[in-house]
């Protein structure tokens, strides 16, 4: 089954070929009926009907062949442009690229569109009638409001397939502000934050990994413009970096399961007031934690706290680890309760963690047990500065290198940067589907001024006559640019019916907004309405300077 994204953006493709193939129909219903009388001359002079279809289906297709060069030259450069400036977390990146199958199925496409958009007025023009077409009367009068209905009714279309991308853009971007607002749990401003890995062949033994780690944060606390220091075997932001059963005190099983379960990290130096990550009961983990006869002790986020010891005070609480609540492992303590915070993506739902000092972390299995277990040599540094952070980055790899020469630094980036990675897949899809919304926009503003403007060309005498008879330039600007409402209006009406199906389909894209969000509908429904006036307004002056001495004379 194909992702929710694919589809949309499939779904989004659609409905701006379907609005390109409304405004090519609408250009040729506009060039036929100027054909009129070409037409009947045509036929009065023994033209046959099939050749006239033949030639207006041949025009048809150049029109669709031209456009499709033209779209396959685009095509290219915009490919090539978007694989240089998108972001390096989209998945395959380095795999975009132009697939000519995909051209030619396109072109074929649109050289398809384009005769069924032709379909219509080479049809009109072999039914054509000599007589009909070479008299100025009654008749041609209500032909031409009949095509004009039909084009009105086009345009209206096009505005419906426009509010359904212009509402869906406006979710996702409703949703990417509610990201954006979202509370991370801690504070990533003035934040550095590096990986190290120790080599297991000279860091074996977890004491000489612990005292590496504390000369180190030591030694990058003492760095001018540095505040504090910390580290963790697992960042915010990051995911979760483990996930580890345990029997919490007073649990009891459900559906089967006899154990409870939680991100888990374990950090050392001051790795909470570095990340800023608030207390909320009892206290943080200290140093006097990691002596050898200090007992078994964690720290847990409130989350876990409600979860397992609700209407509860969890400091004094305490766990097992493992699955097997028989198990004869020693019991942690919990002394501190601190905010939750979000371990991937800021849009996803907060998970349980906990934080245990490192030095604990063979002392929490049974003794047969802990002999097997490898040390934890792998961290993420956090620094605090008083200053821009990204300006400490030589200090700190200069600080390991004193330590250890042979050390390399990875993923050295601000808390900042790393929350921008998270935040990519998001912007990038509203970007995307905000991108098709502006060209469903533009080209049914371009609908709604080319049915008015030809609109105003064939009631230049209708209008002259009712200037001659007293109507202000007023009241015909605002009968104009009340045309143009009218089309947008009854798009919208239907754009909306549209939207309230289908914005469904985009609830799994969505945070912290429905998918029938007031403000995303208002917002969509505004922007077509102030587009429409303003597509109406070009024709409106021009109809509202007709001179009626010279239109009437001319006539």
């Amino acid at each position: 089954m194909l992702p929710t994204l694919l589809r949309i953006l499939m779904g989004a493709s659609t409905l701006i070929l379907c609005i390109a193939c409304v405004n090519l129909a609408n250009l040729l219903l506009v060039r036929g009926a100027g054909r009129r009388r070409e037409f009947g001359v045509r036929l009065a002079l023994g033209a046959g009907r099939k050749a006239m279809l033949r030639q207006s289906l041949a025009e048809s297709l150049l029109l669709s062949v031209i456009g499709s060069v033209l779209g396959v030259v685009l095509a290219v450069a915009l490919v090539h442009l978007a694989a240089a400036r998108l972001p390096d977390s989209l998945p395959r990146l380095n795999e975009i690229g132009v697939r000519w199958s995909m051209l030619a199925i396109a072109s074929g496409l649109a050289a398809l569109t384009g005769l069924l958009c032709g379909l219509a007025p080479a049809l009109g023009s072999m039914r054509a009638d000599v007589l009909d077409a070479l008299r100025e009367g009654s008749q041609a009068a209500g032909q031409s409001r009949s095509q004009h209905r039909l084009r009105s009714i086009l345009v209206s279309v096009e505005v419906a397939l426009a509010m359904v991308l212009l509402v869906g853009s406006g979710l996702l971007l409703r949703s990417f502000q509610k990201m954006l607002e979202t509370d991370p749990g801690f504070q990533p401003q003035n934040l550095l934050t590096a990986s190290l890995s120790l080599p297991h062949a000279e860091y074996s033994q977890q004491a000489a990994i612990d005292s590496f780690y504390e000369q180190l944060l030591k030694r990058l606390a003492a760095l001018p413009g540095v505040n504090v220091t910390g580290a963790a075997t697992g960042l915010p932001t990051a995911g979760i970096s483990s996930d580890r059963n345990f029997i919490p005190e007073g649990f009891a099983p459900r559906g089967g399961r006899r154990w409870a379960s939680a991100s888990n990290a374990f950090v050392m130096g001051d790795y909470f007031r570095a990340m800023r990550i608030p207390l909320l009961r009892g206290r943080y983990l200290s140093a006097a934690d990691d002596r050898s006869d200090a007992p078994l002790v964690a720290v847990v986020s409130q989350s876990l706290a409600q979860r397992y010891w609700p209407d509860q005070d969890p400091v004094g609480r305490r766990f097992k680890m493992g699955g097997n609540p028989e198990t004869a492992r020693p019991s942690v303590t919990v002394v501190g309760v601190v905010g939750d915070i979000r371990q991937g993506a800021l849009d996803q739902a907060i998970y349980p963690q906990m934080y245990e000092p490192v030095s604990q972390f063979a002392r929490q299995f049974e003794p047969e047990v802990a002999k097997f277990i490898g040390p934890r040599d792998s961290f993420y540094i956090a620094v605090r500065s008083t200053g821009a952070p990204e300006a400490l980055s030589p200090s700190v790899e200069k600080t390991v290198h004193q330590l250890d020469p042979l050390l390399a630094v990875s993923e050295v980036h601000t808390m900042s940067e790393r929350i921008a990675v998270t935040e990519a897949p998001r912007r990038f899809n509203t970007a995307v589907l905000a991108a098709f919304a502006a060209i469903a926009l533009l080209l049914a503003l371009l609908g709604i001024y080319g049915v008015l403007a030809y609109a105003v060309t064939e009631r230049t005498r209708e209008i002259a006559i009712r200037m001659a008879l007293g109507a202000t330039r007023e009241d015909v600007l605002r009968r104009t640019i009340g045309s143009a409402l009218l089309l947008a209006a009854g798009g919208i009406a239907a754009g909306l019916a549209a939207s309230i199906g289908l914005t469904h389909l985009m609830e799994s894209m969505l945070y912290g907004v429905k998918p029938l969000d007031g403000v995303a509908i208002t917002g969509a429904v505004a922007i077509l309405l102030l587009c429409a006036a303003l597509a109406g307004w070009l024709p409106a002056r021009r109809a509202a300077g007709v001179d009626p001495m010279d239109a009437l004379r001319s006539e």
